[in-house]
């Protein structure tokens, strides 16, 4: 048996210990006799400040040590923003369950009560998102996109200062209800066929230890099919396409009640001038087919040309490998194993 307490890892920012809070609260509606314990957990991510640093980094970097807790056993349950988990997982885990997701969408925060299509040109909206900057300025292409790093309170927080250059910010609306779901905080949500959300956005991971049939049982009353089909699709069409912080890409399946999934894509260049939008649907017992299918069009509709632009150039040919004239080595470069033996033998005699 696994015993009266179940030891829960999540990271240590507001957000992160409210979203495990609400989890653990339906937990204990079906086990009210487990005590659900919290750790929190300093991920390499939270030590981060830049978000180009951040990009740069990789992925994973707020949920790795998280996930080595995990496998030492040290918590039995991991709780990430399913936007945070990288679209493989480390050998040995699993997702255990997928509660009900939340509202996926972005939401626009004025500092005033200006939504974001009245602004005034040249006003400054901050996200560190790659892919709310490239959607947005093609939206609104006489605004300007600016980096803002740090947690939802902090970024609040840097909209409300009195010297903020700040017109708005565009956050997760999930993120806002959770953190703060009495505030009364005034958001303009922003419409998902246009600003597709991303992978995962609005849903939370429950992450185990794959071989844990007691913790996948424990979990499996708050587990809810239809929104995990739905990330599913999404984060395999991420996978496919190298998706992640550091490509513009937003991905959202929508589940119908006639058993359909309907997969939306949207890829955009960083300067906003180039951008396409494309959905596929199928049935919601094969999300997997859903996501293979929407890649294979967006690829001809020039998905694989807007990440062609975003990968960084091949490093320059050393001098030793330079092509001569005639573009092939020289000869004096050439290595004397590739000379012709018989030429060599020859020479001998």
């Amino acid at each position: 048996m696994i015993g009266s307490t179940v030891k829960v890892g999540t990271r240590g920012s507001a957000l992160a210990l409210a979203q495990a809070t609400q989890v653990i609260h339906r937990l204990k509606e079906f086990h009210p006799r487990l005590n659900f314990v919290l750790v929190p957990i300093k991920t390499a991510g939270d030590r981060i400040s830049s978000a180009a640093e951040l990009r740069r980094a990789g992925k994973g970097l707020f949920v790795k040590e998280i996930e080595r807790a995990l496998l030492a056993r040290r918590i039995s349950l991991a709780i990430h923003s399913m936007k945070d988990l990288p679209s493989e997982l480390p050998e040995g885990l699993v997702i255990g369950a997928v509660p009900e997701r939340a509202d996926a969408s972005d939401v626009f925060i004025g500092r005033h009560s200006m939504p974001i299509e009245k602004l005034p040109p040249g006003s400054q909206v901050g996200t560190s998102s790659l892919r709310r900057q490239a959607i947005l300025r093609s939206m609104f292409p006489l605004l300007r996109f600016v980096e803002l790093r740090g947690n939802l309170d902090t970024r609040l927080e840097k909209l409300r200062a009195p010297r903020s250059g700040l017109s708005g910010i565009v956050v997760a609306a999930a993120g806002v209800r959770r953190l703060y779901p009495e505030n009364g905080i005034v958001t303009q949500p922003l419409p998902r066929e246009k600003v597709v959300p991303a992978a995962g956005q609005g849903a939370i991971a429950l992450e185990i230890r794959g071989q844990d049939l007691q913790m996948r049982k424990i979990l499996e009353p708050i587990h809810h099919e239809a929104s995990a089909a739905c990330v599913l699709a999404e984060r395999e069409l991420q996978r496919r396409l190298e998706g992640g912080c550091r490509v513009p890409l937003g991905v959202h399946g929508e589940a119908s009640d006639d058993g359909l999934l309907r997969l939306t894509a949207c890829m955009a260049s960083l300067d906003g001038r180039r951008i396409l939008r494309e959905s596929q649907t199928g049935t919601l017992d094969n999300p997997a087919a859903i996501a293979a299918a929407l890649e294979t069009v967006v690829n001809a509709k020039g998905a694989q040309e807007i990440l062609s632009e975003l990968r960084p150039a091949p490093p320059a040919r050393s001098r030793s490998t330079r092509p001569g004239r005639n573009g092939r080595a020289s000869k004096s470069r050439r290595s004397a194993a590739a000379r012709p033996r018989g030429r060599a033998r020859a020479r001998r005699r």
